[in-house]
């Protein structure tokens, strides 16, 4: 390989991290990672967990914990092969020997049931036969086992005018809080909590970043730090409006 290529080749990969960097740092993503994050260390202190990430799509959110916590054996599960290709192929450029991505119907019973955690953030209202899939990600769990799950409110609008009113492949637009606590209790789980989340500071910056997700790499990586600034602040519970998801974990018995 000339000088000339090494240099395409490098540019080529560091142009390529980035991108993934701006994509797993979408404001909704990015506040999802950090709550689901939070809600597992919380529990698990420094032992070693083995947790699925159901719907995993791209694999993002399943490499981000893979590097985070090295200790963890993270799966990450869809339906879809081209994007476990690619995630695959992902983890094997960062080294990543924690992280692995199997093809799976998440609505049919899922080949174990040793997890400690699994995670379902943002695909439940993207699955047909829903009540099927939570039946599935139960079945998943080791005893006293946690679901960590994201959905949107059955009520939600975008905040800026012109913005999609659907949310990516939707099949339904959301959850009642009372809906999600019935059908997590008829999937067997106990020890429900559910909160609101995902409220307007963080709904406007990621119909802004939808914005530009097309557009010039330059201008997406100048719109970062005020991307991430939306993500604190509602961390920091400096952020108002209606909630647009429920964050919720429940547990099978023991």
């Amino acid at each position: 390989m000339t000088p000339g290529e090494r240099g395409n080749a490098l540019a080529r990969t560091l142009r390529g991290g980035l991108e993934e960097r701006l994509a797993l740092m979408a404001p909704s993503r990015r506040l999802r990672l950090a709550r689901a994050e939070e809600a597992v260390a919380a529990g698990a202190g420094e032992r070693p967990l083995r947790v699925l990430d159901a719907g995993c799509g791209d694999g993002l959110l399943s490499l981000a914990l893979a590097k985070r916590h090295p200790r963890w054996m993270i799966t990450g599960m869809d339906l879809r092969e081209d994007l476990l290709s690619g995630a695959r192929e992902r983890a094997g450029n960062r080294g990543l020997a924690n992280v692995s991505f199997e093809q799976a119907d998440l609505t049919r019973p899922l080949p174990r049931s040793d997890f400690d955690v699994v995670m379902a953030l943002e695909c439940l209202g993207e699955i047909p036969d829903d009540r099927a899939a939570l039946a599935a990600l139960a079945g998943a769990l080791a005893g006293d086992g946690m679901l960590v799950i994201q959905v949107q409110e059955e009520n939600w609008r975008p905040v800026l005018r012109g913005s999609d009113p659907t949310w990516r492949e939707e099949v339904r637009h959301g959850y009642s809080r009372e809906e999600l606590t019935r059908m997590l209790t008829e999937a067997g789980l106990e020890r429900i909590e559910i909160e609101p989340t995902y409220r307007t500071t963080v709904a406007v910056a990621q119909e802004l970043r939808d914005r530009i997700k097309d557009g010039p790499l330059a201008l997406r990586a100048a719109a970062f730090p005020a991307m991430a600034g939306a993500v604190r602040l509602e961390r920091w519970g400096l952020t108002g409006g209606p909630a647009s998801s429920f964050f919720a974990t429940a547990h099978r018995p023991g």
